[in-house]
């Protein structure tokens, strides 16, 4: 953030509930929920994610290199507190 411009080699990684992640480089979106199901955006040409490129055969290869991103070890679900 104190430097904008530097490079960066990674992928950011997010993560929201339980087991569904996000993988987002300069191009790509990638995201894989819980229940095995995927949706895969290319920024360059949908900026606004209408375009669920992930089912195209022709995008297996950049699936796969952003998947290699995704946590592999869930962390324990932590308890909720009763009232």
């Amino acid at each position: 953030m104190k430097i904008p411009d530097a490079q960066w080699d990674r992928p950011a990684v997010m993560t929201y509930l339980r087991n569904n992640h996000a993988v987002r480089n300069d191009r790509w979106r990638y995201i894989r929920y819980a229940d095995g199901s995927e949706e895969l955006y290319d920024h360059h040409s949908d900026p606004h994610e209408w375009t669920n490129l992930a089912k195209d055969p022709a995008y297996d290869a950049i699936k796969e290199e952003l998947r290699t991103w995704s946590p592999t070890e869930i962390a324990p679900e932590v308890p909720r507190l009763r009232k």
